[in-house]
Formats: C-alpha cells, sequence, structure tokens
C-alpha cells in the first residue's frame, strides 16, 4: 500500500523530538477541553430528564433517546472519525468536531420539542466522536515518548472527572436556572475550546492514499456497531429474546467477520487488522472494554443505590461519588508519570485489581450504610480509574506508527464504549431479576408483620396490604430501577397529625421502610460481585500491555506494522 502525504503546513515544526511541540502543555489544556465537555454529556443529562419531560410535555420513553441517541452516535462513529483524521488530518476533523459540537449544543438548548432535541443530540453525538479519539491522537503526536504517559494521564483524569461531575453539574444548572443551561454551557466552553486549538495545534500532515476513504468499511462498521449497540441499550426495553433484540444482535455480530474479510482485501483499510498482530495494542483494547463493562453498569446502578435505598437527593448522590473522580484526578498524572518510566504493564494490572476490590466493597453496602461508608469504597474506583486509564491508553497508542494514531484511538474508545454498554446491559438484567424477587419478598415480610399488628384496624391492615402488593407489582413492571425503599406506603390513609394512630403508622413506615431498604440494598450485590468478576478478568490482558516501550521496542513495533501495511 503506498502512501503518499501532502506538502507540511508552514505551522511550527517540533524542534526536538526529546522535547516535543513547543506548546504541547496548551496542545493539551485545549484538546482535554473537547474531551471534557465530550464525556460531561454523557452524564449531565441524566439530572435533566425530568425537567425536560414536565416542558416539552413528553413520555419517559421518549426522553430515554435523549440519553441513548447519544452514546449510540459515539460508539457508531468513533472509529470512523479516528480514520478520518488520519486521512484528512487531526487538527481539522478536531476543530470541524470540535464545531459540530458548540452549535448543536446551542441548538438542543433552543429545541422546541422532543424530536428536535433527539435530532440535534445525534449531531451532538457526531462532533463529540470526532474530539474523542483525535484528541487522544493529537497528544501522541506532540509529546515525546518520555512524557506521553504524563500526558495521556491528565487527559484521562479530567475525562474521568467529567464524566463523574455531570450529575453535579447538571443537578445545580436545573435547580438554579433550567434544563436548557446543561446544553447552553458547552457554547461558551466550546468557543474558548475552539480559539484555543486554532491558535496552539499544529497542522498535521494528512496522510492521502490512491484509493481514498475506504467507504465500504465504514458503511460496515456503522451498520454493525450501530445494530450491536443499539440491542444492548433497548434489553431492558424488549427483553434479550425478543425478536428484534435477537434479529439486531444477529446483524451486528454477522458484520465483524464480514469487516474483517472486508479490510483484509481493501487496498486502503479503514482499519488495518494486522495491527492486531501488536501484542500490546490488542491487549490494551481487550483490557478498555472490559473496564468499559465494569465501570459502565457499576456506575450506572450506583446512583440508584444512593437514592433508591439511602433516600439521598439527586445531588446529595453525585456528591457522595465525588471521592471517586477526585482520586482519578490526582493518581491519573502521577500514573502517567510512572508508565513513562516503568511501562503500563504494572499500572495496568494494579488498576484493574483496584477495581475488582472495589466492585466487592460495594457490594457489601446497605440498607443503612453512610455517605462515609460509600466514599471510601469507591475511592478503589477512583484509584483502578487513574491507573488504568492513562497506563492502557499509553500501551495502545505508544505501539503504533503515527499515521494510524487516529484509527487506532478510534478503536480503543469504540470498545470502551461498546464496554460501557455492555455492562449497563447485563448489570441492569441482573438487578432487575433480583430486585423483583427481594421486593416481592420484602412485601411479604411485611404483610406478616401488619398482621401481628392488633391495634390496627382491619379496614387500615387491608389498605397498607394493598399498599405493599401494588409495590411489588411497581417492581415486576418497572425492572425495579424507580423503585424507593421509602414509597412502600406511599397512598395509604394518614391520620391526623399527633394522635395514637399517627404514631403507630410512624412506627409502621420506620419498619417496613428498613425491610424494604435491606432487602432491595441485597438486589445490588450479584450485579457487584459481577461487575468484580469482569474487572479481574481484565487483569488477564492487562499484563500483556508489555514492558516499557522504549526506542527501539517502539521503532520495531512501527515497522512490524508497516511491513504489513507494505504487503496489502
Amino acid at each position: 500500500m503506498n502512501e503518499v502525504t501532502v506538502a507540511p503546513s508552514t505551522a511550527p515544526a517540533v524542534p526536538d523530538l526529546d522535547q516535543g511541540h513547543p506548546h504541547k502543555w496548551l496542545i493539551l489544556a485545549a484538546v482535554s477541553l473537547g474531551m471534557f465537555m465530550t464525556l460531561l454529556d454523557v452524564t449531565i443529562v441524566n439530572i435533566a430528564i425530568p425537567a425536560i419531560i414536565k416542558d416539552l410535555n413528553t413520555t419517559v420513553t421518549a426522553v430515554s433517546w435523549v440519553v441513548n441517541a447519544y452514546s449510540l452516535a459515539l460508539a457508531v462513529l468513533f472509529l470512523s472519525m479516528g480514520r478520518f483524521g488520519d486521512r484528512f488530518g487531526l487538527k481539522l476533523v478536531f476543530l470541524a468536531g470540535l464545531t459540530v459540537f458548540s452549535i448543536s449544543s446551542l441548538a438542543c438548548g433552543l429545541a422546541p420539542n422532543i424530536n428536535w432535541l433527539i435530532g440535534f443530540r445525534v449531531l451532538q453525538g457526531v462532533g463529540g466522536a470526532a474530539m474523542a479519539p483525535i484528541s487522544l491522537a493529537i497528544l501522541f503526536r506532540v509529546f515525546p515518548r518520555r512524557q506521553q504517559g504524563m500526558a495521556v494521564g491528565l487527559w484521562g483524569a479530567l475525562g474521568g472527572v467529567a464524566a463523574a461531575v455531570g450529575p453535579t453539574l447538571g443537578g445545580f444548572l436545573v435547580e438554579y436556572a433550567s434544563w436548557h443551561w446543561v446544553f447552553f454551557i458547552n457554547v461558551p466552553i466550546g468557543a474558548g475550546a475552539l480559539a484555543l486549538c486554532w491558535w496552539v495545534v499544529p497542522r498535521d500532515q494528512a496522510h492521502r492514499t490512491s484509493s481514498g476513504i475506504d467507504l465500504v468499511g465504514v458503511s460496515i462498521s456503522a451498520v454493525g456497531l450501530f445494530c450491536f449497540v443499539l440491542a444492548l441499550i433497548q434489553t431492558s426495553t424488549w427483553g434479550w429474546t425478543s425478536t428484534k433484540t435477537v434479529a439486531l444482535f444477529a446483524i451486528g455480530i454477522a458484520s465483524f467477520p464480514l469487516f474483517a474479510w472486508w479490510e483484509l482485501r481493501v487496498p486502503s483499510p479503514m482499519f488495518d487488522f494486522r495491527l492486531l498482530r501488536i501484542r500490546s495494542f490488542t491487549a490494551a483494547n481487550t483490557t478498555m472494554m472490559l473496564v468499559g463493562a465494569t465501570m459502565g453498569g457499576a456506575l450506572f446502578l450506583l446512583p440508584i443505590f444512593l437514592i433508591s435505598v439511602l433516600g439521598y437527593s439527586e445531588l446529595k448522590a453525585a456528591i457522595a461519588i465525588t471521592p471517586m473522580p477526585l482520586m482519578a484526578l490526582i493518581l491519573g498524572p502521577i500514573v502517567g508519570r510512572l508508565t513513562d518510566g516503568i511501562g503500563p504493564r504494572l499500572p495496568a494490572a494494579v488498576g484493574t485489581a483496584f477495581f475488582g476490590v472495589g466492585m466487592l466493597l460495594l457490594a457489601q453496602l446497605g440498607g443503612h450504610s453512610t455517605a462515609l461508608s460509600v466514599g471510601w469504597r469507591v475511592m478503589f474506583l477512583g484509584v483502578g480509574m487513574g491507573c488504568v486509564f492513562p497506563s492502557v491508553s499509553s500501551a495502545a497508542m505508544g505501539s503504533l506508527p503515527p499515521e494510524v494514531s487516529g484509527v487506532g484511538s478510534g478503536a480503543l474508545n469504540t470498545l470502551r464504549q461498546i464496554g460501557f454498554s455492555l455492562g449497563i446491559a447485563v448489570l441492569v438484567a441482573i438487578f432487575s431479576h433480583q430486585v423483583v424477587t427481594n421486593v416481592t419478598d420484602a412485601a411479604r415480610q411485611s404483610q406478616r408483620f401488619v398482621k401481628t399488628q392488633t391495634v390496627l384496624p382491619a379496614a387500615a391492615q387491608r389498605q397498607i396490604e394493598a399498599s405493599l402488593l401494588k409495590t411489588a407489582e411497581a417492581a415486576r413492571q418497572g425492572g425495579g430501577t424507580s423503585i424507593s425503599a421509602n414509597d412502600a406506603l406511599a397512598g395509604t390513609p394518614t391520620a391526623a397529625p399527633g394522635t395514637p394512630m399517627a404514631q403507630e403508622q410512624a412506627r409502621l413506615k420506620t419498619v417496613i421502610g428498613g425491610i424494604f431498604r435491606d432487602d432491595i440494598a441485597k438486589s445490588f450485590r450479584l450485579s457487584y460481585y459481577a461487575a468484580a468478576l469482569v474487572a479481574f478478568l481484565a487483569l488477564i490482558p492487562a499484563l500483556f500491555t508489555g514492558r516499557r516501550i522504549g526506542e527501539h521496542e517502539g521503532h520495531e513495533a512501527m515497522s512490524r506494522a508497516e511491513r504489513v501495511a507494505e504487503t496489502a
């Protein structure tokens, strides 16, 4: 495969390969702003959903696509956008993505109805899919090898903070402004990032090929990823065995060998599968997917636990999780620098182990756990984030030749997003099955307790039993994700304040609420045990991410990739 590069740009060249680009730290700040916005919008919108439903007069099912449309666009387009960056230039594609993201954010805030909002969220996903993989590829172009780990550590830590701080910031904006501002906030940030990137990010050489873009490969990957991720998203609504779910999974799975067959034969492949011969790259991608599955499902369930079991508000729940991103922010640069010195293997392995231990600890939370007991447990996940993301990203990107850094980063982001979707689908399915069983059991225990309270009139007992049955039925219908331990007796008549009957009802509410809290809390355990198992499985590929890639090893890996590319 013959490569022809365009003429170098007039932007300042890197004067010393050992020092990197003279404005490398400003470039890090600029591209991290784009990455920050991309990941922030994965979580910030969740807290605004009730306000959007009320203001746009829509349904929960419809508004769920405000979240799903964005995540789906990211998963489908990461790989394609990475390839476009390699083909047309990283700076050009990044600036285009940043522009699309900022304009569509403004359009989301101005959307007149739910259909327009969903459409603009798709456009946001297109912009975000261009920024996330390209930002990482840019860092590996402007930082010298000895500082790449530290740069990726900062980049990854900011991304983790963005994902975790989303609910807190979203709650603040909704409470003190309106839901529109969860989108409007991107506009000034995007404008500043656009100006800074235009100024400091150097123009890179676009790697043009005689055959141009592999449109067939782009189409196959997009269709396959769309079907597979859509099936994962819809399993909670359609069920795992429904015709639509099975059909989408079948198309998604069948597309992979078709994509591989095509890419191995086309003169200018979208993704060169021979890069998978580079052990560190393959191991890093596998690790990222498994860690993504662990994080996606666990972090989806944790706010549900805090709100439904412990009775926290959305804002308080977000604050309780704050130690996790703070720990990742502190450790990310440190681990990145360590990776520069000793290589990615040890930090990646330690990080996956911390993820596994953290999930086991979360499984021990009960109906009467405190914010402190939650906080020190999620710090284990923060250590895992701070260790895994910089080391695994460095392992993947540091083993690739520069001309495929975009598609390499796209592959890493794609597998992380697939892992997130897979983790949510599987762990929520486990939780939903457990919570239905446990809520039904709690209702039966509560009914037996109520029958022993002889001071209650028969009519009051029947009303309470009817309310308990209604709660159990709601769990069966909704999969348990909206069940609150404090609402078990919602709808029952309340006695006049200060009367003996009111005191008896308060006592009953406390006892029955405790029964439901304990039983609902048990419903999370199996999901967290499953997440821990996946995290410990990620330890295996993490051990294959390689030793420190010095100049000799790096050149050998790049030469190997170049040799297989030349045989195309």
